[in-house]
């Protein structure tokens, strides 16, 4: 064989392999799968279902118009008419028995009608059905609890002496009052506005007219001469003016 025909052996054995591989090429690309088909499709986020907790005594309805379990009153409080009770708004550093004494009902009562388990579980914010016959004064705040139109009394002890001068306020009647709010005076006289004081049945409070040191019994004024005279009227009114009880001051006292 010449050497020009084995040169042309060569180069057909060279084009027949190269052919061959590019078609095992051809062919292995075409089975391979595309990059796209490899990505697994993302799974959708699952949908977040905010579910409102509403707060007690909050209406709220359910799709067919009716109260949720959570706004349903209880039997207890249902059984009372509209007109025989108030909700109240449990405020900072209330508990339950303060707000029973104040409205003159037992804490027991309050929680069978608020469906209450544990007495000492109260929190801010909390609204509570109070029950308030037609004898009760209302609402704290400046309003009496129980019959203080028929209990509180006034008691003027040494008048016109500013270091022993006082009025005793008592609470005489079968309720707590709050007298957040309440003045006493005297005509053209000076006036003493009280804090927040809940003045529980059967106590009494003293305000003195000059200074001293402030407790749960004893108030102080500050004034530098006396308030009360001889002869005057002091009056207790409530917070919207109403009068609640007077005393007049005697000669000599």
């Amino acid at each position: 064989m010449n050497r020009r025909l084995l040169v042309f052996f060569i180069l057909v054995n060279a084009f027949v392999s190269l052919t061959i591989a590019v078609t095992v090429v051809w062919i292995a690309e075409q089975r391979r799968p595309r990059p796209e088909e490899l990505i697994a499709p993302a799974t959708p986020a699952p949908a977040v279902v905010l579910i409102a907790t509403p707060t007690s005594g909050d209406a709220q309805t359910d799709p067919e118009g009716g109260a949720s379990p959570a706004a349903t009153p209880t039997a207890a409080a249902a059984a009372l008419d509209p007109g025989e009770t108030e909700i109240y708004t449990v405020k900072a550093g209330d508990s339950l028995s303060a707000i029973a004494a104040r409205y003159g009902v037992s804490p027991n009562r309050l929680m069978e009608i608020n469906d209450l388990a544990d007495p000492n579980l109260v929190y801010v914010g909390q609204r509570l059905t109070i029950p308030v016959s037609q004898q009760q004064g209302g609402a704290p705040g400046g309003n009496a609890v129980g019959l203080p139109q028929r209990g509180l009394q006034l008691r003027i002890e040494n008048a016109g002496e500013l270091a022993a001068e006082s009025v005793r306020v008592v609470n005489d009647s079968n309720g707590a009052v709050d007298l957040e709010g309440w003045t006493l005076s005297r005509d053209g006289g000076p006036i003493y506005t009280f804090g927040n004081i809940l003045l529980l049945p059967g106590s009494g409070l003293r305000l003195n007219t000059g200074s001293g040191e402030e407790n749960s019994i004893n108030r102080y004024w500050g004034r530098d001469a006396a308030a009360w005279e001889s002869g005057s009227t002091v009056v207790l009114r409530n917070s919207g003016g109403e009068l609640i009880a007077q005393s007049t001051v005697a000669g000599g006292e």
